[in-house]
């Protein structure tokens, strides 16, 4: 664990207390991030970032949907990139923090947590 860097994500407005309300993740496990979505969906104001699941089967993903502002995707996305790949420092990065209005981009507006897809 010592020198990993860890990614955090809210995507609820109070304290997360469900599945699926905050994730954090480390960032050796991030796959990509894309327009698209794997099944196929594209949106003009949403990035999808995947990483691979904890449910232990090999197979499973988790995934997180950040809301972006229209027309800013690629400044949004090497934003991303640039906090996932950044100094560790004490090894927690905050990527979208809806609750606290925190996020590592002036372009993303929110995200929505999935943990196993």
């Amino acid at each position: 664990m010592k020198g990993e860097n860890y990614l955090y994500f809210c995507d609820t407005t109070d304290e997360p207390n469900n599945a699926d309300e905050a994730i954090l993740i480390p960032a050796s496990t991030v796959l990509g991030v894309s327009i698209g979505a794997a099944d196929g969906t594209v949106d003009n104001d949403a990035l999808y970032l995947s990483a691979q699941g904890f449910v232990g089967d090999g197979d499973s993903r988790a995934a997180v949907v950040l809301a972006v502002t229209a027309g800013k995707l690629k400044e949004a996305m090497d934003d991303v990139a640039s906090a996932i790949s950044g100094t560790v420092g004490n090894g927690f990065t905050v990527i979208a923090d809806v609750k606290n209005g925190v996020f590592c981009s002036d372009h993303i507006t929110g995200c929505t947590v999935d943990s196993a897809v």
